[in-house]
Formats: structure tokens, sequence, C-alpha cells
């Protein structure tokens, strides 16, 4: 059975329901209500099913917003890594910021998160403050030699 043959199984169905109900028929992304809606998978594993993945991992994006994760997400993976490697982050730095990511305890809402991220990273005061008390925190536990 291929893809577009799975899409159409009874189990597939009842779950794109599912999220469609969860997501109050709008898109998660720009809140259109109004056009096409399609469930879309986070991410995919290998030898899995369509309706075997977690309701977390599935949301409804509508049909622009469905498009921009083929279209524009791999030209954006690749400007974040980009941007990853210029400010000097190494490869073994990656697992601990995926982690970081992986332990949020709240869902991703579309421009919230990503927002805040920015801003965090961007806002002067904000990102001293931060920096300040990290590297206090980490002396005070000695995890690292400090040359004063």
């Amino acid at each position: 059975m291929n893809y577009s043959e799975k899409l159409k199984d009874p189990r597939w169905q009842k779950k794109r329901l599912e999220v469609l109900e969860r997501d109050e028929w709008a898109c998660t992304s720009c809140y259109d209500s109004e056009s096409t809606l399609h469930v879309h998978h986070k991410y995919y594993e290998k030898g899995k099913e369509p309706w075997d993945y977690p309701m977390d991992s599935l949301l409804t994006l509508c049909d622009d917003c469905h498009n921009d994760e083929y279209e524009l997400r791999p030209q954006y993976e690749k400007a974040l890594l980009f941007a990853l490697k210029e400010r000097g982050f190494l490869a073994r730095d990656i697992p601990r910021i995926t982690r970081g990511f992986s332990k949020l305890k709240t869902r991703h809402v579309s421009e919230v998160m990503a927002s805040f991220v920015e801003f965090v990273l961007t806002d002067e005061d904000t990102t001293k403050k931060n920096w300040y008390l990290f590297w206090e925190d980490i002396k005070s536990k000695n995890k690292v030699r400090v040359n004063e």
C-alpha cells in the first residue's frame, strides 16, 4: 500500500478527524479556517504507519502553511545550521541544544515560542542577565574552574 492509499485507511481518517477537532478546524500556524486543511506529521519514523503517531506529533495546517513546510523548511533549516556554525557552535553542542528543546513542557504555539527564543537571544539586557545568572550558577556548583 503506497502513502496515498494509507491516507484513505479508516485508521488514518479517524486520527485525522481527532486532530482537526482538537485544533478547532483551523490552521495552527496562521489560524485560517477557510482554506483546505491538512493534518501534518511533524516528523516521520521509518516503518511507522501514518495513524501510529502520537497526537502531539500531528498538527493542522492550511494549504499554504503545509506547502511552506515542504518548500521553505529545507532552506530555513540550512539557515539555522549556518547561524549555529557562524556563532561557533560545534557538533557536540547540538545534542545539548536539542535536549533543551526536547525538555520543553509546552506545546509550540505558532509565533509565541519562536518570538520568545528570538527575544531571549537578541534583547541585550535579557541576554546579559541570563548569561550572568547562568555563569554564577556554574561557578557556584564548581562545574568549571574559573580564573578570575
